[in-house]
């Protein structure tokens, strides 16, 4: 009972929720089909396609030549874009082709990464995921994007973008903010949005693992945070079920890393099964009912000095399809 209660105080405490009634969705690409996957990219394509007045669009890296052929094809009838890309990709072709259309771009320029995915479109639509906008990103590896029609998460959304395009402040420099808002979906589906550095979300996740049940899965591309290794183990000690996912690639190489140290505490710890292919997905999923997802590597730097953005989304349905996901890479690991 004790953790029944601490688990519903952690989620009550994230915030007061506002209401909207719209659907949110899931889109994972499938880099094990025999063609090419173009799940996420044609999801993206559509609604810059749909677009009228505004898009702004954060991203680490960008080489997709389709959907940047898209935004300026916006830019040309008439809808205003806006851009922030890692300073180390800023350079890169496609993003001069951006620039040299019209669209608007800032180089975020600071200790960390500007690491976060996120588009919003119109102040109603948000796609937020661990997708860059690259051809990689979109076929090649495991990846997912979340998309919103909430006018209310347009909004807190568009305060962070703005707070890096117009105010220039990025990372560490980013200003201590109250916690961001929750979202109330009709279905009754809630969805806390939380930015990095400033919402602290190591310390998030450490009080939803404490709070957690029965199970915690999780999928790691980047995983050095040892303060949430010793809440898993300890949830596993605890008697629930905990398995996690490492990408093949960094799993046993990364500085710090916690995906051995974790094995070699008990807990059921996997690598990917496909070393062509990147596990780029950042998830946790608790109780079979919260679901933790965004641009977030579970590491000091994400923590401490990136720009990111993670969406924590309490509903089974949700889960449901991160489950489905999470089996389906299972299946194919070590």
């Amino acid at each position: 009972m004790k953790k029944v209660l601490l688990f519903v105080f952690v989620i009550i405490c994230l915030n007061a929720a506002a209401v909207w009634a719209n659907p949110i969705e899931v889109y994972f690409n499938d880099p094990y089909h025999n063609e090419r996957d173009r799940t996420i990219q044609d999801m993206i394509l559509k609604d810059i396609k749909g677009a009228k007045n505004t898009i702004d669009l954060a991203t680490y890296n960008y080489t997709d030549t389709k959907t940047a052929q898209a935004l300026i094809d916006a830019v040309h009838r008439g809808v205003k874009v806006r851009m922030v890309i890692d300073e180390d990709n800023y350079n890169k072709k496609v993003v001069n082709q951006l620039h040299d259309g019209g669209v608007k771009i800032i180089s975020a320029k600071s200790s960390g990464l500007m690491h976060a995915k996120y588009i919003i479109i119109d102040g109603k639509i948000v796609i937020s995921g661990s997708a860059n906008m690259t051809l990689a990103s979109f076929s090649y590896d495991n990846n997912f994007m979340i998309r919103m029609e909430s006018p209310d998460a347009a909004k807190v959304f568009t305060a962070e973008f703005e707070e890096m395009y117009l105010d220039l402040i990025f990372g560490e420099n980013s200003p201590k903010t109250k916690a961001a808002p929750s979202i109330k979906l009709n279905d009754g589906t809630t969805v806390y949005i939380r930015f990095s550095p400033d919402d602290g979300i190591d310390d998030m996740i450490e009080s939803l693992i404490q709070a957690a049940n029965n199970s915690v899965y999780m999928l790691a591309y980047s995983f050095a945070s040892r303060d949430i290794a010793e809440r898993l183990e300890a949830a596993d000690d605890d008697g629930l079920d905990v398995i996690v996912i490492c990408e093949d690639s960094k799993a046993y190489t990364d500085g710090g890393g916690q995906c051995g140290p974790l094995s070699e505490a008990g807990v059921q710890v996997y690598v990917d099964g496909y070393p062509d292919n990147l596990m780029h997905e950042k998830v946790i999923i608790l109780d079979d009912s919260v679901v933790i997802a965004g641009s977030y590597n579970f590491t000091r730097s994400a923590d401490k000095r990136n720009d990111e953005q993670v969406l924590v989304i309490q509903s089974k349905d949700i889960a449901k399809l991160f489950l489905a996901e999470f089996d389906k890479i299972l299946e194919e690991a070590n």
